[in-house]
């Protein structure tokens, strides 16, 4: 038996195992691709100015675009890249410690992840959807379609993790009084 088979043996939920596979997948997504924007281009490594390219270029990501090209309006997205890199980075390793282990103690941390990351979203697809983006429908929509997971997920896990947290708190209530 493998040791993800017995890490995932039947103890975790299945939305458990798709928040280890978002929190293990987003950890190279955010080092190798989101953060790039947010550096000089003379420190970004010629591979990843070429994966780059493809997410700007041929799929047309307005966000992502790095060196002269990108835009001077975009700070307030380079902002939440900052704040992807130094609050949510760690905190990926933890979540995927914490669903690894199945720590009772996950569900406070990722109900506010999941808020955090739903409502970073909300300005990142109404910008895309209906902002000043020079960018044809189908293409618009293609992208919104990439975005939509970031968006989905958390809100999955904030809504359960909530369930978590508020049977948890009644749980305790109810042992104080008796």
């Amino acid at each position: 038996m493998s040791a993800f088979s017995r890490a995932f043996n039947g103890r975790h939920s299945k939305l458990d195992i798709v928040y280890f596979f978002y929190f293990v997948s987003h950890i190279p997504i955010t080092l190798l691709i989101d953060v790039l924007p947010i550096f000089p281009i003379e420190l970004i490594p010629n591979a990843l100015i070429s994966l780059n390219s493809l997410l700007t270029d041929v799929l047309g990501d307005p966000f992502m675009v790095i060196g002269p090209r990108a835009r001077s309006d975009m700070t307030w997205f380079r902002s939440l890249l900052v704040c992807e890199l130094v609050l949510q980075l760690p905190f990926f390793f933890y979540a995927v410690w914490a669903l690894w282990t199945n720590c009772p103690r996950r569900h406070a941390p990722l109900l506010v992840y999941g808020v955090h990351v739903a409502t970073t979203l909300v300005p990142v697809l109404g910008m895309l959807l209906r902002g000043n983006v020079d960018r044809s429908c189908s293409t618009r929509a293609m992208l919104a379609g990439i975005y939509m997971p970031y968006l989905l997920i958390p809100l999955a896990m904030a809504y359960e993790s909530f369930k978590h947290c508020v049977s948890a708190l009644s749980a305790s209530t109810k042992s104080k009084k008796s």
